[in-house]
């Protein structure tokens, strides 16, 4: 999509309310996953120690959730398969153009339709006419971008580059767990990689981190089983 045509879209997707969150608290369940749960065999724990300090750069720990490829997908481009994850329109704002945001593939956002609710998609190459777009909840978006530009791609999945993705209620600062927004239907889908609980994708505590780290076994990192 051209750079002008993009940004008649994001114009007319900011005047409209598909694009916009609700200004009060309606928050929208998401009926479908972002990634099938077979293609990735970690993720960290919401309000953990990694990654980076996150909504803010004086947050406390990190309000999202890296996913970390399973063995078949570690280090790729365009195989790794993201989904929306309601129903919704997909949208670059100023942020998610943010030179900081296009190391590797980009930042979207997909607003959930009829809610206060909305996803924020790192690491994301978009698929071909998905931008800007109205979208249903397990349409495909684009493919996880796990290797940058002259990076060394990793041996092993747990070395590989992950991608992350914050649940936004109401506004960009204010961020959930993802497996917490889930629909029963959608969280039971990560029964057979041992989620049973929301409480398992928590970091407990809220802590204040000193440092961040994303190593796999971390105490913040849950692996999924078995090992894919």
């Amino acid at each position: 999509m051209s750079g002008i045509a993009l940004s008649a879209v994001a114009l007319l997707c900011l005047l409209s309310s598909a694009c916009r969150l609700s200004t009060e608290s309606n928050p929208v369940l998401l009926s479908a996953n972002v990634v099938n749960p077979a293609d990735v065999d970690a993720v960290s724990d919401f309000h953990s120690c990694a990654g980076h300090a996150f909504p803010e750069q004086n947050s406390p720990n990190s309000g999202k959730n890296y996913f970390w490829p399973n063995s078949t997908n570690f280090s790729t481009t365009n195989q790794l398969r993201e989904y929306a994850a309601c129903e919704g329109t997909t949208i670059q704002n100023s942020d998610d153009t943010d030179p900081n945001e296009q190391d590797r593939g980009n930042t979207i956002h997909l607003y959930c339709d009829g809610g206060s609710t909305a996803l924020r998609y790192f690491h994301i190459t978009m698929a071909a006419g998905m931008l800007g777009k109205h979208v249903m909840a397990g349409d495909f978006l684009g493919y996880a971008s796990m290797v940058g530009s002259g990076q060394t791609p990793s041996a092993t999945w747990q070395n590989s580059s992950n991608f992350d993705i914050a649940v936004v209620e109401g506004n960009d600062d204010n961020t959930e767990d993802y497996f917490a927004r889930l629909s029963p239907a959608a969280f039971a889908a990560w029964a057979v990689r041992g989620v049973t609980a929301v409480s398992q994708t928590v970091s407990p505590g809220s802590p204040v981190c000193s440092a961040f780290s994303s190593g796999i076994g971390a105490r913040d990192v849950f692996s999924f089983s078995p090992v894919l």
